[in-house]
């Protein structure tokens, strides 16, 4: 198997390990999949807002908006207001989700953690730096896509 078939199948089974442990662990009360990128999102971005998410993802802030308030009254995430500026609005996970959203990555921590059984430290650092790398290159393409539609990202 090529490094490009081994990336495509681990984020294949990414994706098809969340979705079925969204749906029998009935995990996000209700949420689509697309909602359960949102809350990746936020988790992941420091300081979130809706300007922040919309830039990000090159959609419109009334898109992201409407997301957010769904999610929002699942009571699965929460806005709350800048400490130095009132008129911005940060966006979080609700505290009483943040277990719920942190399941979901169970399988991928567990899986990654059992590679220390079968690799030695010098190559996890390799590979480590291979999917940092695939990372760093992800980000360039988007920021070039974001700049070509605009200045958005």
């Amino acid at each position: 198997m090529d490094l490009i078939a081994c990336v495509e199948q681990v984020y294949f089974s990414m994706v098809t390990n969340e979705l079925q442990r969204m749906r029998s662990n009935g995990l996000y009360r209700g949420v689509s999949y697309n909602g359960l990128l949102y809350m990746d999102l936020i988790r992941h971005m420091p300081d979130a807002t809706v300007s922040s998410i919309a830039q990000t993802l090159g959609v419109a802030k009334s898109s992201v908006s409407q997301r957010i308030s769904e999610l929002e009254s699942k009571g699965l995430v929460v806005r709350h207001k800048d400490e130095h500026d009132a008129r911005i609005s940060h966006v979080g996970i609700a505290p009483d989700a943040i277990d719920d959203v942190s399941a979901i990555d169970t399988s991928i921590r567990e899986a990654v953690q059992s590679l220390s059984k079968e690799y030695n430290e010098k190559e996890i650092l390799i590979g480590c730096a291979m999917l940092s790398s695939v990372a760093k290159a992800l980000d360039a393409q988007t920021t070039s896509l974001g700049q070509k539609q605009g200045g958005r990202v």
